[in-house]
């Protein structure tokens, strides 16, 4: 195996998923937030809020502590018995859950804050409850529900100025969803919205998060062209500098940020597979960053990746030694995570198969190709168990929103039964208070009802008698209709009549072309022949060229005739070609339209096929067609 192959297996670990964007962080630190919470005149709800925004902090480094603090804030609603505290601090717990990759537990938390925002009927319960939803509809792979959820989410959020960590991570990863799918369009609009909003919350941290999916966002739209848009990479390599010095800068203070990492492994990957060739130095300064930044913050994915990219880097040197030197450093760090899903060691052992190979080691091929099957055997076996959980979820999930709405439906139900019983009895109240009035007044009221119903019945006859006269209108205006149809129909006929007739007079047309190709050979064959002849005979042959021009007029005839049958064709094709097209154009154009194929044009212009092909070359380039379009069937489709 070349080391080109080695190049391509190498990539595994930078292809991991280091582009998801991770979560960014709320308005107030970590110790802004328990300073807050420690406040004696602090509202409840202020205090859960508070409670579960430093859940979100802590997930990142101390996941124990995240669901301790929603907890917390969980109590609190419990003990309050509010459902709109408990239904926010649900979502709170379910986010924990969420980034330890606890799938259970997240759609568990979710559907408990989604219940429960819903009895509270309170709008910023349902908003975080939307939110909870939106992930987890985004994990059993249901992306319509994951953006409806998402968006509600988010519209709730930005209305009311609150939860920019929220608003700025949900964009981010509506933004990486679109453009995982190539939809670079609404990819551009959710990026563009996150970095609005993040320099909208005037939070250092929201911006730089923001910056780096933009700049992410940028290197996407430069690799979809081609060439690669070189100015797109480098306002992306800028904004990821300015997203580095923010990071720095809160590191300075205190806030380490593990986004701080995504962003040095996006620069750094960027300038490998971009401005390797052209700026190695800068490439190897940025990779050497990485590794110190990435072993300080010890996020075991963020070294993983950081290891592809030394042996994507090492790849493009052809330096196998360096490559198993990392590769052997990406084993201990698999070795360290008890939790490591089998495609790394499946990806793993790939490599090192590889390298046995360049080395010739046959032992070591079998060794690592036994190991490599048995991951991928393990890894196929999780992936089948986790399609077949998340099928039951989703099956679940819409078992119960049946249940919902049809209790819904029930509900609404009863209400109008209800409503109707109600109308009832008001009316038989109304009735029997009628019919206790005095004597007088329902001999007035009798009198008065006669009078209503001698009206009505007038009514009655009047409707009726309209209701005649507009039958006798509409069987009328059904006979006129078909009076027209019958029209049409006469006319359609007469039309294609006379374009029958046309297309005679067209064929009449061909033969006379025939002809002047018989005379035109005729004329070639005296001329072979005119050394040896008389002057009498070359007065022939002027005769015969004289009256072979004659046909030349055959094409206003045929012109005229293209233009009976389709008025605007010629008109159409120059419009089409700004102008350009001669004379002759419209002859070889009008031939094709009549169905003629290239020889035959050749032959009945009497001149050579190859000239005819250029002629059709020349006439696609004035017409603007490119190369895929078909001339003969472009010409037959101008009307």
């Amino acid at each position: 195996m070349s080391t080109t192959g080695i190049k391509s297996k190498t990539l595994f670990i930078t292809l991991l998923s280091f582009f998801i964007i991770s979560n960014s962080y709320g308005q107030k630190t970590k110790n802004e937030l328990l300073k807050l919470i420690g406040q004696k005149d602090l509202s409840i709800e202020k205090k859960c809020d508070y409670l579960c925004e430093l859940s979100t902090i802590y997930k990142k480094f101390d996941t124990i502590k995240a669901y301790n603090y929603a907890h917390q804030a969980l109590e609190i609603g419990r003990d309050e018995k509010a459902a709109n505290i408990q239904a926010i601090a649900y979502e709170a717990l379910s986010d924990v859950a969420r980034f330890t990759d606890n799938i259970p537990k997240q759609i568990k938390y979710a559907d408990s804050s989604s219940v429960l925002a819903t009895a509270s009927k309170n709008q910023k319960s349902i908003a975080y409850a939307n939110y909870a939803l939106a992930y987890k509809h985004e994990v059993i792979g249901n992306k319509e529900k994951y953006i409806y959820y998402m968006l509600k989410s988010l519209a709730y959020f930005e209305k009311n100025k609150i939860r920019y960590d929220k608003l700025v991570n949900g964009y981010e990863n509506l933004g990486a969803s679109f453009s995982d799918n190539n939809d670079l369009k609404f990819s551009e609009k959710y990026c563009k919205k996150a970095l609005d909003l993040a320099y909208e919350s005037k939070n250092e941290v929201n911006i730089a998060n923001g910056l780096t999916s933009w700049a992410l966002f940028l290197v996407n739209t430069a690799e979809q062209k081609s060439p690669v848009d070189l100015n797109l990479l480098q306002t992306a390599e800028n904004d990821y500098l300015k997203a580095i010095a923010i990071f720095e800068n809160e590191k300075k203070k205190g806030n380490i940020n593990f986004s701080y990492g995504r962003t040095w492994l996006n620069l750094t990957s960027l300038y490998l597979y971009h401005f390797f060739e052209t700026r190695p130095e800068k490439t190897l300064k940025y990779l050497q960053k990485t590794e110190e930044v990435c072993l300080k913050l010890n996020v075991p994915i963020q070294l993983m990746v950081m290891y592809g990219q030394q042996a994507q880097y090492y790849t493009n040197l052809n330096d196998v030694v360096n490559i198993e030197k990392v590769l052997k450093k990406v084993e201990q760090n698999i070795a360290k995570d008890s939790k490591v899903n089998a495609r790394y060691y499946a990806l793993l052992y790939k490599n090192y198969m590889d390298l046995a190979e360049l080395k010739d080691d046959f032992p070591a091929y079998r060794k690592y190709f036994y190991l490599y099957d048995k991951a991928l055997k393990v890894m196929i076996e999780k992936e089948n168990r986790a399609k077949e959980y998340n099928a039951s979820i989703r099956f679940e999930t819409e078992k119960k929103s049946e249940q919902i709405k049809l209790l819904t439906d029930n509900l609404e139900y009863r209400k109008k039964i209800n409503y109707l019983y109600i109308a009832l009895l008001v009316f038989v109240f109304f009735t029997l208070a009628f019919m206790l009035r005095s004597y007088h007044f329902r001999q007035r009221s009798y009198i008065k009802t006669n009078l209503l119903l001698q009206k009505a019945n007038e009514e009655a006859t009047l409707l009726s008698k309209i209701k005649e006269e507009e039958a006798m209108i509409a069987v009328l205006e059904s006979e006129l209709t078909e009076k027209e149809l019958q029209i049409a129909i006469q006319e359609k006929i007469l039309t294609e009549q006379q374009k029958n007739k046309l297309q005679q007079e067209l064929m009449t047309n061909n033969l006379q072309l025939e002809k002047k190709n018989e005379v035109l050979k005729d004329i070639q064959n005296k001329l072979s022949v005119m050394k040896t002849e008389k002057s009498t005979d070359i007065k022939t042959i002027s005769k015969t060229i004289d009256k072979s021009m004659e046909v030349d007029d055959e094409f206003e005839l045929l012109k005229t005739s293209l233009e009976n049958t389709n008025p605007v064709f010629f008109s159409t094709l120059q419009e089409k070609a700004s102008g350009t097209l001669t004379k002759l154009d419209f002859k070889y154009c009008g031939y094709i339209k009549l169905g003629m194929s290239t020889k035959e044009i050749a032959n009945h212009m009497n001149i050579e096929t190859q000239s005819m092909r250029m002629a059709r070359y020349r006439i696609k380039q004035k017409l603007n067609l490119n190369r895929e379009t078909d001339l003969d069937s472009y010409i037959m489709s101008v009307q």
